[in-house]
């Protein structure tokens, strides 16, 4: 998803009543390409830091984070890519397929040597980036 097609942080605000479950329990989400790999996660983040269930404006957000194959062609064991794991506005809620599209970008992003500037505005993404267009 190009960076302009991005949506104002206002926009997905909006969301975050319907993100809210607090016995939501996130799995861990592995999406692979040849050599590369993003995990989604919950690592306990919110908007400000750590998820506040106090904050009613508060929800839990989705981390990514990249890898690689520790030694080529032994796709069995990996480790973090350098500066690619990224915090989203995406909340624990969010649907599994949009997820896998998702990770589509971020394994397009990772296939090229100078990802991090676009990982960063990836780490922007929320659930407003995935709605139809009206």
């Amino acid at each position: 998803m190009p960076t302009d097609q991005l949506l104002p942080k206002a926009r997905c605000l909006k969301l975050i009543a319907a993100a809210r479950n607090p016995n939501l329990v996130f799995t861990e989400i592995e999406c692979v390409r040849n050599d590369r790999k993003v995990v989604w996660e919950d690592i306990g983040e919110g908007l400000s830091g750590d998820f506040n269930p106090e904050d009613k404006h508060d929800y839990q957000h989705l981390r990514f984070s990249c890898y690689k194959p520790v030694q080529p062609y032994l796709p069995n064991e990996w480790e973090q890519m350098d500066d690619a794991s990224y915090c989203t506005r995406l909340p624990i809620s969010t649907p599994p397929a949009l997820l896998e599209k998702a990770a589509q970008s971020i394994l397009d992003a990772i296939e090229h040597s100078s990802y991090k500037k676009r990982l960063e505005e990836l780490s922007w993404m929320c659930l407003e980036d995935f709605r139809p267009e009206s």
